[in-house]
């Protein structure tokens, strides 16, 4: 873990593999599991965007600020601006990290209200183990200017950027 960071992303994903390992794995649990690890991986990027905030009295207003369509399209960008990035490079790491975060947030949506939907426990805990990788890279590359590009863009529109 990162020795800048709450414990408080970490928990999250501690807590949905937790979740997962309920027996019996009903699809509440897996379900649970699922939106637990989306918002570990959410509240670890807002949680490093505003560490960047330099009146750490106005964090917690701050971090009410990021909206999960926003941090989805900014997210898009960056798959699409790092898909040929070389494996192992910050990009390419971004490139997971973001993908992951859109991923998620689709499969959280889908956990959340598909109720026709039927998750099985080897990909929940497939979606575990790739949110726990981002956890990893995000460690890995978060002092670079690339992922401070990233934060940024996790807070504006488009549109609000230009």
């Amino acid at each position: 873990m990162g020795v800048d960071s709450s414990p408080y992303p970490r928990e999250l994903l501690k807590a949905s593999m937790s979740i997962w390992e309920i027996e019996p794995q009903t699809q509440a649990n897996l379900r649970r599991a699922t939106s637990t690890a989306y918002y570990a991986l959410f509240h670890l990027l807002i949680e490093a965007a505003c560490r960047n905030w330099e009146r750490t009295e106005q964090h917690a207003k701050l971090a009410r600020v990021f909206e999960h369509r926003t941090m989805a399209a900014a997210s898009s960008r960056r798959i699409a601006e790092h898909r040929n990035a070389t494996g192992g490079s910050v990009e390419f790491r971004l490139y997971q990290i973001a993908t992951t975060f859109r991923d998620l947030q689709d499969r959280r949506h889908m956990a959340d209200y598909d109720l026709s939907l039927t998750l099985s426990a080897g990909t929940v805990r497939e979606w575990i183990a790739q949110t726990e990788i981002a956890f990893d890279d995000w460690d890995l590359i978060r002092d670079e200017q690339i992922a401070h590009d990233y934060l940024f863009s996790l807070l504006f529109r488009e549109k609000d950027r230009t």
